[in-house]
């Protein structure tokens, strides 16, 4: 917007400055007349301006040029070249745009202009990437080209092979497809398939993320970035389920003694978070349920399909289901939303209702009927700005609704870490994350122990490490890495020999990694002269590093499973 608001100020600068010249003429002529001796009539100056203005005015025979003449016929050349290129700028706007996209290469193409697309060619253009951004509708294109000079778009079909052509994906490093509806996206990967058949054989292959609002069906063909191969690398996202995950990790229920938490919508976000919950819960507290609240207008059949979708929910949580269309509320509901609040009160609140007004309003009720501010209500919003900016506190005033805070969902989903993490990525993460979470009581602190944001990349290319093992010691028993149908359904248990193999394999992945990075054999650990008594080989391990491997390898199923992933036989 802001560069929308500059082009336009440019145009009212180029007419002020017209205005100013055209007067300076019009003065000039009158006093040039008024010092011949021959005053000149009103038409007679309009004309005399008009022909200064087309920069064709001869006044050598009219008498000497005074000051405003000689300013207005030195500045009406370069006003008129500043016209002609300004207009030449919003005439050949877009052809300038399609010269720029021919010229790209190893850039990163967004299919989709949108709520997403338009935050995504963003979100690339701040990490530094060459971006094109392409849509089928004109003033998006044009709304979001003003909107950052950094980012080149064109108006196109995006489900015409044609367009993706101009848009030079052949060369492209990266391909972002958020065009709208599922079909239509898979549709316009299937093309970009096609024109990327065969760049394996000559360079890196296409990086081709596609968005899907249906997270279980991102959930199935998250796989296929596992197998990629050839000149296409594909894999699928959800904002959804990165949203449940991300909203977790910002605002952890988790953290008192007690833990009640209560979900008010159950649509693709609702679902998902339940779920991450239930996942969350049964790796804090194992063997314990988890006391949840469920509110939306069919919460009992959305609850019947999650739980027979996911059987753990069944036994990591107990629900409370109740049936209540916010949107429409019969008074039965609210009364009976009015006593669960008043008698089991809950100790977190997330209100993920898709729509905004509605999810404004149920945080409003809930946050009226508990003591202020003790109990943390969460809200999803597309974006901090919008409604979302009612609940907060204008400058130097009140908060009028302490304890309620704002989920920016767009904000914090259209990232370049969602689109280009990957599958691989995402395991990385769960596989630091399990190694913080057992560390042993009072173990010496390292630079590796802390978060994953905070790691660089050398640092994070460990866990990268660990999960190409995983994926080489499945293959070397005869199983795969699949997407997580069903949580809590029967799990692939290995055999004794498979634990066996795969502890010596991990322990042998570990041993090369560590001795690839300057580590040696050494009697006591030491990270200075990077010595380790565990440095040997796997024969000669003293069995409590044994035991400790094997365990790793028990473990591996649930940290898995919590990444959204199972093991499976062949």
């Amino acid at each position: 917007m802001g560069l929308f608001q500059s082009n336009r100020t440019r145009w009212y600068l180029l007419a002020g400055a017209w205005v100013v010249v055209l007067i300076l003429g019009a003065g000039g002529f009158v006093q040039q007349g008024y010092e011949n001796h021959s005053p000149r009539g009103v038409l007679d100056v309009i004309y005399l301006t008009m022909k200064l203005a087309t920069i064709n005015y001869d006044g050598s025979s009219a008498g000497p040029m005074n000051w405003r003449l000689n300013i207005a016929r030195f500045v009406v050349p370069v006003m008129a070249a500043s016209t002609v290129l300004q207009t030449a700028t919003v005439v050949f706007a877009e052809e300038f745009q399609r010269f720029r996209v021919r010229r790209s290469s190893g850039h990163t193409v967004v299919v989709g202009l949108g709520d997403v697309g338009s935050r995504l060619v963003k979100a690339f253009a701040d990490a530094g990437e060459q971006v094109v951004g392409v849509d089928v509708n004109p003033t998006v294109v044009t709304a979001v080209r003003r909107g950052d000079p950094r980012i080149a778009t064109i108006a196109g079909d995006v489900t015409d092979p044609a367009t993706l052509t101009a848009l030079r994906v052949d060369r492209a490093a990266r391909l972002v497809v958020a065009a709208g509806d599922d079909a239509r996206n898979v549709l316009v990967a299937s093309n970009a398939a096609a024109l990327a058949a065969d760049r394996s054989a000559h360079g890196k292959a296409l990086r081709c993320a596609v968005q899907l609002s249906d997270a279980e069906l991102a959930n199935l063909l998250r796989a296929a970035d596992l197998d990629a191969a050839g000149g296409l690398r594909l894999s699928f996202f959800s904002l959804h389920d990165r949203a449940a995950r991300a909203l977790i990790s910002e605002h952890s229920p988790f953290g008192g003694e007690t833990c009640r938490p209560l979900v008010i919508g159950l649509g693709q976000f609702g679902r998902g978070l339940v779920v991450a919950l239930g996942q969350q819960w049964a790796h804090l507290h194992p063997g314990e349920r988890m006391p949840i609240t469920l509110v939306d207008a069919a919460a009992s059949g959305r609850w019947a399909e999650l739980s027979q979708r996911h059987p753990a929910l069944g036994d990591v949580c107990l629900p409370e289901l109740i049936d209540l269309d916010l949107s429409v509320p019969s008074a039965d509901g609210i009364e009976a939303m009015v006593e669960l609040l008043a008698e089991d009160r809950p100790t977190w609140v997330a209100v993920v209702l898709e729509s905004e007004p509605n999810a404004l309003a149920s945080a409003v009720f809930v946050h009226q009927q508990i003591p202020r501010g003790e109990v943390p209500i969460v809200v999803r919003m597309r974006s901090a700005a919008g409604l979302g900016t009612l609940l907060d506190p204008l400058s130097g005033s009140e908060q009028a609704f302490p304890g309620v805070t704002v989920f920016p969902f767009l904000d914090r989903t259209c990232t370049v870490e969602t689109v280009d993490g990957g599958i691989r990525e995402q395991l990385a993460r769960a596989v630091h994350e399990e190694y913080l979470a057992h560390l042993p009581a009072g173990s010496p602190k390292t630079d590796l122990q802390r978060s994953w944001d905070e790691l660089d990349d050398d640092q994070r290319d460990l866990s990268r490490r660990r999960v190409d093992g995983i994926l080489a010691d499945l293959a070397s028993i005869g199983c795969d890495l699949a997407p997580l149908r069903r949580w809590g359904a029967p799990a692939l248990v290995f055999t004794d020999a498979e634990v066996d193999q795969l502890a010596a394999r991990e322990h042998q992945r570990w041993f090369g990694d560590r001795t690839a990075a300057g580590w040696t054999h050494g009697d006591v650990r030491d990270d200075i002269k990077k010595t380790n008594p565990l440095l040997v080989p796997w024969d000669e391990l003293p069995l409590d590093a044994q035991v400790a491997n094997v365990e790793a390898v028990e473990a591996l199923q649930p940290m898995l499973a919590r990444a959204g992933f199972e093991a499976v036989r062949r």
